[in-house]
């Protein structure tokens, strides 16, 4: 779907909506047909009072008329409810992963992954409030009103072309008048986003905060933008109690404009009267509804602007391809260069805030590398950028394929990126586990691959812990009630199946119970087979056994070499061990 090119209600079609709204066409000329013929039988009913059998039989039929109607409405809304569930999901399902291809390039954190979800969640579920408010119901209503006029009037011209004409001016002045309300509810809708962005902004520390000198965060942002979301919010609750108390007097008016037109439209059968105030009373539902249920549906389709105007900003920079085509690699080694990196600072700090410097390394398939130090060294930001989240200042990162090809980060241009992070896998803390099955957490895939039982089972007979567990393939896991422990397992996992040539593993040793530790470094022993694997560690057990063990300090490397290696030749790093273990 090309943002550019749609607008909001271009949202309501998508795949598999034809037959939804197929059925829904089926409803309203369903209920076009009944409002036709019940004038006529409404009007038999009082006429036929004296003759028993007449009587009963045009009873009988009005009957059958509203079982219809009633069956009719009720397909109808059911269709409803199932469309727009699909709608929501389609539509929240599109804009998250617009957000994801272009977060995965993006050099900055314009739009916090928080943000977003609230965004969407917010925008969205306007749509399911056009189920819950009944507001797909006025369609339906306005076929069968039209058709109950259309019926009426072959009855009495004169009355049923005034009621016809007052109740279309009234229709026409509360949308018209709605559509003041919509640039309201698109105001307030707009009002709230902006107090959102501004306080993960705040949390995140991005941005608008900034570190004063008392030592505390603080920002003026968060009072403006909530300041302005109060002054829309009142202006919309005003129009909102307006446009109410209007609606309200309708149906008043309604009843005295017909005692008005009684001399000129010549109605003298009572049978006709009947006809008149059931008229009245079918026909004032649909046109209150218009007033009560217009704020719904303009809520709806300034969720749906904002969502297009978020994807369309979103497409205009840059975004990785959905459908890129994996290239083959057969890894020889990995050269580590970061010049240098800072993280963005404001004008008005007097001291920069953390860099990196002079970070150089390389490794090669089989090798398990740890990164050690104090906290705040750097040892995750190195990661991060070697997982290619972060781009470093001055420096790159070289993959050599063992035909002759290279891999670079940051590259020349998206094609190197994303041909980078193909070939890299991250394990950590915030690694993120879907609510969906544990076999689509593992392979990421909708369908079940032909492989993945013999992957499982061999698994499962490497690592004791899953069997314990007792987790099994096609469970819909809750990411809610997994500890941070299995949220890491699984996704260590998943990085095995997929067999990425680079893995990272971001401190999976921090709050872990024994077993769970266990399997973990379990899962690392794997991956090292055929992978080359870093990790960044807390535990002396985690390392002990690596390749090359870097130390940090400060965002510089000041040792590296074996574990022996280092015990003999580096002061630090026995300073570090003795922490460790204490």
């Amino acid at each position: 779907m090309n943002t550019f090119r749609t607008k909001w209600y271009d949202f309501l079609i998508f795949e598999g909506s034809k037959r939804y709204l197929a059925i829904l066409a089926l409803g309203l000329l369903g209920s076009s047909i009944i409002g036709y013929f019940i004038p006529p039988l409404l009007r038999e009913l009082p006429e036929n009072y004296h003759n028993k059998d007449l009587f009963f039989s045009a009873l009988e039929k009005l009957g059958y008329i509203y079982l219809m109607l009633y069956a009719n409405r009720l397909i109808y809304q059911l269709t409803t409810n199932k469309y727009i569930n699909k709608l929501v999901f389609e539509t929240r399902t599109y804009v998250y992963e617009r957000w994801i291809l272009s977060y995965e390039i993006s050099l900055s954190d314009r739009y916090p992954q928080g943000e977003v979800i609230a965004r969407i969640m917010s925008d969205t579920t306007a749509l399911k409030e056009l189920v819950t408010s009944g507001a797909f119901g006025i369609l339906i209503d306005i076929c069968f009103v039209s058709a109950f006029l259309v019926s009426f009037i072959k009855i009495n011209k004169f009355s049923g072309f005034f009621l016809a004409g007052f109740e279309l001016l009234a229709a026409v002045l509360l949308i018209w008048g709605g559509k003041f309300m919509r640039e309201y509810f698109h105001q307030v809708r707009k009002a709230k986003g902006e107090v959102s962005q501004a306080v993960a902004n705040v949390v995140g520390g991005l941005g608008e905060a900034y570190f004063n000198k008392n030592e505390e965060y603080a920002s003026k942002t968060g009072t403006v933008k909530f300041n302005l979301f109060l002054d829309k919010q009142l202006k919309a609750n005003v129009w909102d109690a307006s446009y109410y108390s209007i609606a309200e007097s309708l149906y008043p008016i309604l009843l005295a404009l017909v005692v008005f037109i009684f001399p000129y439209s010549q109605i003298t059968q009572a049978a006709i009267i009947l006809v008149i105030v059931d008229l009245i009373q079918q026909s004032i539902n649909p046109i209150k509804s218009v007033a009560g249920k217009i704020t719904n549906i303009q809520r709806a389709a300034t969720g749906l602007t904002r969502i297009n105007e978020f994807t369309s900003d979103l497409v205009a920079g840059l975004y990785s391809p959905k459908n890129a085509v994996s290239r083959p690699l057969e890894l020889e080694k990995l050269d580590v260069n970061i010049a240098s990196f800072e993280y963005p600072s404001s004008e008005d700090e007097l001291e920069k805030g953390f860099r990196l410097k002079n970070i150089s390394f390389s490794g090669a398939p089989g090798e398990l590398i740890g990164l050690v130090g104090n906290s705040g060294c750097g040892k995750s930001t190195v990661l991060n950028i070697m997982a290619a989240n972060l781009i470093p200042t001055r420096g790159e990162l070289t993959i050599y394929d063992k035909n002759g090809d290279k891999r670079k980060f940051p590259g020349d241009d998206i094609a190197d990126i994303v041909a980078y992070r193909e070939c890299v896998g991250i394990v950590s803390q915030d690694s993120h586990i879907f609510s969906e099955s544990l076999i689509f957490n593992i392979t990421l895939s909708k369908e079940r691959p032909e492989k993945f039982d013999q992957f499982w089972s061999w698994v499962v007979g490497q690592i004791p812990y899953l069997e314990k567990w007792g987790i099994n393939p096609s469970d819909t896991i809750s990411p809610d009630s997994l500890s941070m422990g299995q949220n890491q397992l699984i996704s260590a996992i998943r990085s095995c199946y997929l067999k990425k040539t680079i893995v990272l593993f971001d401190e999976i040793s921090s709050a872990l119970d024994s077993e769970l530790e266990m399997a973990l470094r379990k899962v690392v022993l794997l991956i090292q087979q055929s992978s080359l694997t870093f990790i960044v560690a807390h535990r002396l057990e985690t390392i002990i056994h690596a390749s090359q063990i870097i130390v940090l300090a400060e965002g510089e490397i000041i040792a590296a070499g074996s574990h022996q290696k280092l015990l003999e030749d580096s002061g630090e790093y026995r300073e570090f061990i003795e922490e460790m273990s204490h």
